[in-house]
């Protein structure tokens, strides 16, 4: 088998040049990931403020429900049955803190 200088000369050309690219490269892998790390990141902040008012919104909309449930009913059976849904919830909490080793506090 028989060295051709052409291939010899290719290879040894190419041995020379792939340092001198990862040289340059590197850096610029490196800054295209910094670059995509900071777009997640604003991505991520821009979707929790997003959240958030869409939370303040649906906080908004229950507030003017009850509003209105109550001015519907002169506020009288509204208002017990806020009070009952309070009730349970306050239920709910209390039987998680016994299933949690928590006592009854005596009210």
């Amino acid at each position: 088998m028989q060295i051709h200088p052409t291939s010899f000369l290719l290879g040894l050309g190419a041995a020379l040049v792939v340092p001198l690219f990862t040289r340059v490269l590197r850096p610029l892998a490196v800054e295209a990931a910094v670059a995509g790390m900071g777009m997640i990141e604003e991505g991520r902040r821009l979707a929790a403020e997003q959240m958030e008012t869409l939370e303040d919104i649906v906080a908004e909309a229950r507030a003017r429900r009850e509003e209105q449930l109550l001015a519907e009913t002169n506020g009288h059976h509204a208002e017990a049955a806020v009070e009952a849904a309070g009730e349970e919830e306050g239920d709910r909490v209390s039987a998680r803190r016994r299933a949690n080793g928590g006592r009854r506090r005596a009210s």
